[in-house]
């Protein structure tokens, strides 16, 4: 017995371990290879990349990351329902025209508390022409988008709303404990999307819709209305993001969020929820969002034009649709 374990001990692992560990391995980087390759791409910048690695650069990141990211949370809800929002750089630009003009008259807390429910009213806008008026929320979102857009600029006159108050602004560029606190709400906002899409019934109808709809009705599920909350809670985060948005930039205008529904989609495909609907991963939209503004903060400090930027942008976008093939 004694030379059994010592032959077994000589010879060291078997075959079948070293075929378990390499599957536990495979396993791994199959299911967080975004984080792996997130994590691998910041320390080579942080080495390579002059001045990438200072911490106000990293907060200068985590701050830009929160943006697109707060609307790619309600965005990846909503893809994951076989659904779409193009309006959301609508709905931020009329939240921060709002929350522009009443400031000077009233406190900071009902701003805030006003921009939350105008984002919310939106949102659910799109919701109801969606669900009640049966028009493919790609059409319909579109067609919002430039009203909204109208709405903000008929609101301004075409002009930049400047904001004085110097707490909003601290909403914008203050930091606790190191880090911004828009991340702070990009990461709790995150959070509770992960818990609601995983956690709750709301969640896995959500799943259901976007794998079925017709199924879904049949088995009682409330369609309309799970999709109508779903677009609300979009236009909740959109309008935390309008927020912090308006204080970063002390100002408010209809230009303000210019492309911002292609980045919060680019987000969520890149971080791996199916296009088609029925699979969304909040993890993968939080990794895709630091991700994405990384290596576009690196080609700025490397001084690459931004037309080869939008070529790297996308190839980005199409390796993590080919990635999510494959996954698949």
């Amino acid at each position: 017995m004694t030379n059994q374990l010592q032959s077994a001990v000589e010879d060291g692992p078997s075959k079948a371990d070293v075929r378990e560990r390499r599957s536990r391995l495979l396993s791994f980087m199959t299911a967080y290879y975004l984080q792996v390759t997130t994590a691998v791409v910041i320390v080579g910048l942080s080495v390579f990349v002059p001045d990438f690695g200072n911490r106000a650069n990293l907060q200068n990141i985590a701050t830009q990351a929160s943006f697109a990211g707060l609307v790619a949370c309600g965005m990846t809800l909503l893809i994951t329902a076989g659904l779409f929002d193009l309006s959301v750089a609508g709905i931020i630009a009329v939240v921060g025209v709002v929350t522009a003009k009443v400031l000077p008259g009233t406190t900071i807390g009902m701003a805030l508390l006003l921009a939350i429910v105008v984002g919310i009213f939106l949102g659910l806008t799109n919701g109801v022409v969606v669900t009640k008026l049966r028009i493919p929320p790609f059409i319909s979102t579109f067609g919002m988008l430039n009203i909204y857009l109208a709405v903000a600029f008929i609101a301004t006159g075409g002009q930049v709303i400047p904001i004085d108050s110097y707490y909003f602004q601290q909403l914008g560029t203050a930091t606790v404990a190191g880090a911004p606190l828009v991340f702070i709400a990009f990461s709790v906002v995150a959070a509770a999307s992960y818990c609601l899409l995983y956690r709750t019934y709301f969640g896995r109808r959500l799943r259901a819709i976007g794998s079925s709809e017709q199924a879904a009705r049949m088995a009682g599920i409330p369609v309309d209305r799970v999709k109508i909350l779903a677009f609300g809670l979009t236009g909740l985060f959109t309008a935390i993001a309008a927020i912090g948005l308006s204080a970063l930039l002390s100002s408010s205008g209809g230009t303000m969020a210019k492309d911002m529904e292609l980045n919060a989609i680019a987000i969520t495909v890149v971080g791996g929820t199916a296009l088609r609907g029925g699979r969304g991963t909040l993890l993968g939209t939080f990794t895709a969002a630091i991700f994405i503004t990384v290596i576009a903060n690196a080609l700025n400090l490397l001084d690459v034009s931004s037309y080869v930027q939008n070529i790297v942008t996308g190839f980005i976008l199409i390796a993590a649709l080919i990635v999510g093939s494959v996954r698949k």
